[in-house]
């Protein structure tokens, strides 16, 4: 069987955009990883200050295989007003991105949100009206202190909300196992999995060439928002100990980065008589100056008191680079003996004794096996693979049929379309039709057949399978063509274990009748009656030509018209007309269901 390759719409909090070029890189990448499996389509919606004359503005590209449309909206510049008018253009630049995907794309078989907030409640949204289920990768940073017990409470805005996002949701993914207990820790309750970011190597600068023996002058780094958080002032306390009480010159610490606590870490430098001495700041880098002094450095730093992930810090491992880090979240999952060391937040004593460690010991790291364990955790291939094995779980429900009836199918179950026609079921693996050009038995005489599908030219009466080769069949509005009911029935059953049926209904035969269709059908108890269709023309040729308005192939004279009464009265009929009794004969079937003649 053919790997079915799921339609996956990513709905993004983060991504870059003309408004911030950087933000939610990750997010790209993950969403051009799953390209390899998936086809992805993207819906990214932010507020832009520079939109003038329009409130919103839809740009719609592919970017790497992925479909992506980034709506932008404008805020208003009275903040009374924008309280009211945010939340509503937010909503509605959604609408407008989902309409561009389903016009340009179609329809996803599954949601994969980035991340609880914002983008999943959007999902939820998606869920509720649309049926369509979601995935969450959740990116938030775990509050160390209160998953350890250091303190009692710890801060969940708007967390009712974000219970009924998780509860609703078939798969929650987080970077780190210390983020999925916290999330744990703090009550929520679903259906939760790790798997890691993504992290990318430029492979013009991947060198892993062993040293034999400690450099003269040994290089250490670090690279973050330069914040309270990422305590980077006890890296400098440490590196000034080293360097002024043991009296060390063999080494310089490189610091990258901007943030608020800039200034105060250059002036802590200078007040320890280390700054451009040992210390070195270089501010914001270029991404290939940034990647030069990663891949020269010894060892890399990491001091921060909570993290998600920690990419930089994956990413110095992926380049042969051996690292110290602080048990904070994320680098607990991918830092140990082979890769660096581990030391407990704020703790001085344990930092200078890792730093002094690796300045005398860092060239004994093995590169290559640092490089290897990290393509093993973080490279595209390993990421896409666990992503699809959770989407894979993920999608259970299915549609089918002119009335979307949502079966149950397992994943790995083997799925049959019988007389797939121009509608193939996209759960289907195999698609069997008779025909393949111009047929009466179809609305348009084209015949589709999906790359991720199997097709068989095969005869409905004579199915050219064994017993029960399949899990589930499918027969969407082909019974009322068959010559043979009983005989058609007979081969579903075996076939395969299970199946679903639906037919027109005895009122759609009498007011959308069509001259295809030879038997009138209706289901009864657990089975199906077949009956001589003998109407040959509608019994209210206005109302046939109303409910199929401005549609083409069909029997009967369609009405064409721009009015909108009429549009709508169209649009509602076909809307409520799968609700009305009679209007379809529906049959979900297991093991076996009778089938008669009248």
């Amino acid at each position: 069987m053919k790997q079915l390759k799921y339609k996956i719409l990513f709905l993004a909090s983060w991504y870059p955009s003309r408004v911030n070029k950087v933000l939610g890189i990750f997010v790209k990448r993950k969403a051009e990883a799953m390209t390899r499996l998936c086809d992805i389509a993207l819906i990214y919606v932010v507020d832009d200050h520079s939109l003038r004359n329009e409130n919103y503005e839809l740009v719609s590209e592919t970017e790497n295989n992925v479909f992506t449309v980034r709506v932008y909206f404008k805020k208003s510049s009275n903040k009374i007003a924008n309280i009211l008018l945010y939340n509503f253009r937010y909503l509605k630049s959604y609408y407008l991105g989902w309409q561009a995907v389903k016009s340009k794309w179609g329809k996803p078989d599954l949601i994969h949100s980035n991340v609880i907030d914002r983008s999943g409640y959007i999902a939820l949204l998606f869920k509720l009206v649309k049926g369509i289920d979601y995935v969450i990768t959740e990116h938030s940073t775990p509050d160390i202190d209160f998953l350890r017990g250091i303190t009692n409470k710890t801060i969940i805005p708007l967390k009712f909300f974000k219970s009924i996002v998780i509860n609703k949701c078939s798969f929650v993914n987080v970077d780190s196992h210390p983020s999925l207990d916290y999330l744990r820790k703090v009550g929520f309750k679903g259906n939760f999995g790790v798997i890691p970011n993504i992290v990318e190597i430029n492979e013009k600068y991947l060198t892993l060439t062993q040293q034999t023996k400690p450099r003269e002058i040994k290089s250490a780094l670090h690279i973050s928002i330069l914040n309270n958080r990422k305590n980077v002032a006890d890296i400098i306390r440490a590196f000034a100990y080293i360097y002024n009480k043991l009296n060390r010159k063999d080494f310089v610490f490189h610091i990258i980065g901007e943030g608020s606590e800039k200034d105060n870490l250059i002036k802590l430098a200078e007040e320890l008589n280390v700054l451009n001495n040992c210390v070195c700041f270089h501010g914001l880098v270029t991404d290939e100056k940034k990647l030069e002094m990663l891949t020269n450095s010894d060892f890399h730093i990491l001091n921060s008191d909570d993290e998600g992930f920690s990419v930089v810090t994956a990413e110095a491992i992926l380049y042969g680079i051996p690292v110290i880090a602080t048990k904070c979240g994320g680098p607990e999952d991918f830092v140990n003996e082979t890769t660096g060391i581990l030391i407990e937040r704020r703790n001085l004593t344990e930092l200078k004794n890792a730093i002094l460690f690796m300045l005398d010991n860092s060239y004994k790291y093995d590169k290559v096996k640092l490089h290897e364990f990290g393509k093993k955790m973080f490279s595209p291939e390993t990421i896409s693979d666990l992503t699809y094995q959770a989407y894979t779980k993920s999608i259970y429900h299915w549609k089918a049929g002119n009335t979307q009836k949502v079966l149950k199918i397992n994943p790995d179950w083997k799925v049959l379309d019988v007389g797939s026609g121009h509608q193939p079921n996209r759960r289907a693996n195999v698609i069997l039709d008779k025909y393949t050009g111009d047929t009466i038995h179809r609305t348009t005489a084209k015949l589709e057949i999906p790359k991720d599908k199997y097709f068989i030219m095969g005869d409905a009466l004579a199915i050219p399978f064994k017993q029960k080769k399949f899990d589930v069949v499918i027969a969407s509005h082909i019974a009322e063509h068959i010559d043979d009911p009983i005989m058609f029935c007979n081969e579903l059953q075996r076939i395969s274990k299970s199946g679903y049926i639906e037919t027109p209904g005895p009122i759609t035969e009498v007011l959308l009748p069509a001259n295809s269709h030879k038997w009138i059908v209706r289901k009864s108890g657990n089975g199906l009656v077949f009956k001589n269709n003998k109407y040959t023309k509608p019994f209210s040729p206005l109302f046939y030509s109303i409910f199929y308005l401005n549609r083409e192939g069909y029997d009967f004279d369609t009405k064409k018209s721009d009015n909108k009464f009429l549009k709508f009265i169209s649009w509602a009929l076909n809307s409520i007309w799968k609700f009305i009794p009679y209007t379809y004969a529906r049959l979900f079937w297991k093991d076996k269901f009778e089938c008669k003649l009248k």
